[in-house]
C-alpha cells in the first residue's frame, strides 16, 4: 500500500521540475544532520542560548543513536527505489544520490522533528516555527520517494521522544550542575571574607 502511494507521487506530482528540485533542496538541510547540528554549535556561542545547544546537540546525539545505531540494522527495511526502477530513474533525473542506508526509520525526519521539539520546549511560541522547515523536510523524503510514510512518522516520534527526554533529563543536570557551582562560589566568597 506504501509503495503504491509513492509510485502514484512518482507519477503523478514529479512533473514539474521546480517542484522537485525545490524538495531536493529541502531534502538537503538535513543532509548528515548538519544544517541542525550547526544550529546547536551556533546556540552554543551565545550566554543565554549556550543550554538550548547543549539540548539541541545531545538530543541529536541520542536520536541520531536510536535511528541509526539501533532501529536500522534492526528492521533493515529496503528503500522504496529497491522495490521500483522507475524512482531511482527519477531520482537520477534530478542527480540525487541513492541513500545507502536502511529506510526505517527517517533519519532526517528524526533530526529535523528533535531539533524542532527542542527549541519549541525552550522557547515556547517563538521556537515552534522551527517546525515548518521540520514538517517540509519530512515531507520532502516521501516525496522523492526515498522513504515510506511509516519511516517518516518513526522518525519524527523517535526524534520528539528522545527531545523530551533529553530536556526532562540534560535541563535537571543542568540545573544541579549550575547550583554546585553557585554554592562553591558562595562559599570560596565567605572562605575569601574570613580572611
Amino acid at each position: 500500500m506504501e509503495l503504491s502511494f509513492l509510485q502514484w507521487i512518482n507519477s503523478t506530482l514529479h512533473e514539474s521540475a521546480f517542484i522537485n528540485y525545490f524538495f531536493k533542496l529541502i531534502t538537503y538541510l538535513c543532509e548528515a544532520g548538519w544544517a541542525c547540528i550547526l544550529l546547536g554549535v551556533v546556540l552554543l556561542f551565545f550566554k543565554k542560548t549556550r543550554r538550548s545547544g547543549v539540548l539541541v546537540l545531545v538530543s541529536l546525539a541520542i536520536g541520531i543513536v536510536v535511528t541509526n545505531l539501533i532501529l536500522k540494522p534492526i528492521v533493515a527495511r529496503p528503500r522504496p527505489f529497491a522495490e521500483d526502477d522507475s524512482i531511482i530513474d527519477f531520482l537520477n533525473s534530478i542527480n540525487y544520490k541513492l541513500p545507502g542506508e536502511h529506510s526505517f526509520p527517517s533519519g532526517h525526519t528524526q533530526v529535523a522533528i528533535n531539533t524542532a521539539t527542542v527549541l519549541t520546549i525552550i522557547y515556547k511560541r517563538k521556537g515552534a516555527w522551527s517546525f515548518l522547515p521540520a514538517s517540509l523536510i519530512a515531507i520532502s523524503r516521501i516525496f522523492l520517494c526515498v522513504h515510506y510514510p511509516t519511516d517518516v512518522l518513526a522518525g519524527a516520534v523517535v526524534g520528539a521522544v528522545s527531545a523530551v527526554i533529553t530536556c526532562y533529563f540534560i535541563n535537571k543536570l543542568i540545573d544541579k550542575v549550575v547550583e554546585r557551582l553557585k554554592a562553591k562560589k558562595i562559599d570560596k566568597e565567605k572562605h575569601n571574607e574570613n580572611i
